[in-house]
């Protein structure tokens, strides 16, 4: 399997009758319940970046993650801008990232479900404004497993010396190289 389509979403939610939308999830796919535009769109940069860091994946807002009955599983999203989601997601992590954001018609809920599409990064780690480092592993997130070995891989930290039991800065070696 891969980054699910938008059409293979709507045929996973038709198994909304028989499975909850935690059936459904993998490592490319989460499903989210629709808060409000503030609240999800940090939930959507946390995403961003542990996904991002993976293989990439998508996040979709506005299905409940436990409830086994489609009417009753998807509430749907709504008061989100397009544009204002998309920028807010890349100027949210670091470094900065584009991700497509749309939405996807259903019958249920308020008729919209938010999608969040997000490309496997190509600079790894990628991490929140607010200095958090997930990666996807199966269909949770885990932090710092993966991450602290990228982050030494990312900062040079690796075959450098290390003193008081802290590595060098870049900008200190930076300054050592000149």
């Amino acid at each position: 399997m891969s980054i699910p389509t938008n059409a293979e979403i709507l045929i996973l939610l038709d198994r909304l009758n028989t499975e909850t939308a935690d059936d459904l999830e993998s490592q490319w796919l989460d499903f989210k319940p629709w808060t409000d535009a503030k609240a999800d769109m940090k939930v959507a940069v946390e995403y961003a970046a542990c996904f991002a860091n993976a293989e990439g994946g998508v996040v979709v807002f506005g299905v409940a993650d436990r409830t086994r009955d489609r009417a009753a599983a998807i509430h749907g999203a709504k008061g989100c801008d397009l544009d204002i989601w998309r920028r807010g997601i890349y100027d949210g992590l670091r470094p900065n990232l584009a991700v497509a954001v749309e939405e996807l018609t259903v019958p249920e809920g308020t008729g919209t479900l938010l999608i969040v599409r997000v490309p496997k990064g190509g600079s790894p780690p990628y991490g929140t404004a607010h200095g958090l480092f997930k990666r996807r592993v199966g269909e949770s997130q885990s932090a710092r497993v993966e991450i602290s070995r990228l982050l030494r891989k990312w900062s040079g930290a690796e075959g450098f010396l290390v003193r008081d039991g802290k590595p060098p800065s870049v900008t200190s070696r930076l300054r050592e190289e000149s």
